[in-house]
């Protein structure tokens, strides 16, 4: 895990320390579990997954996760005019943002 997180921080182009500072962590702590004589939180792994934009199963495990959902584009495009129509974007927006909020609040920082 600590090698993926390393790589992730890497190919991302951003310094130890931008990291440290989105998951709330010092530079130390975050150098400390990367070079093993500090363990990761479960909240700051699942934090790293958010910020790295990788998923939390791929972060310790290094496979894909086979539950994971997959979603595809429910849209048609109208090459004559260049536009996009959705159908049920209206109640799609409401379904994600009920979703994003119960994410945000099992995850919470507060709640740990």
């Amino acid at each position: 895990m600590v090698e993926r997180i390393r790589e992730c921080i890497e190919s991302s182009g951003r310094t130890q320390a931008d990291v440290a500072a989105h998951i709330e962590i010092s530079e130390s702590q975050l150098s400390k579990s990367l070079g093993g004589t500090r363990q990761f939180s479960a909240v700051e792994v699942a934090l790293l997954a958010d910020d790295l934009d990788v998923s939390m199963h791929w972060l310790v495990t290094g496979e894909e996760d086979p539950l994971s959902m997959r979603i595809a584009a429910r849209h048609s495009f109208d090459s004559a005019t260049g536009s996009y129509q959705a159908t049920g974007l209206v109640a799609d927006n409401q379904l994600l943002q009920d979703v994003a909020l119960l994410y945000r609040q099992a995850y919470s920082r507060d709640s740990h």
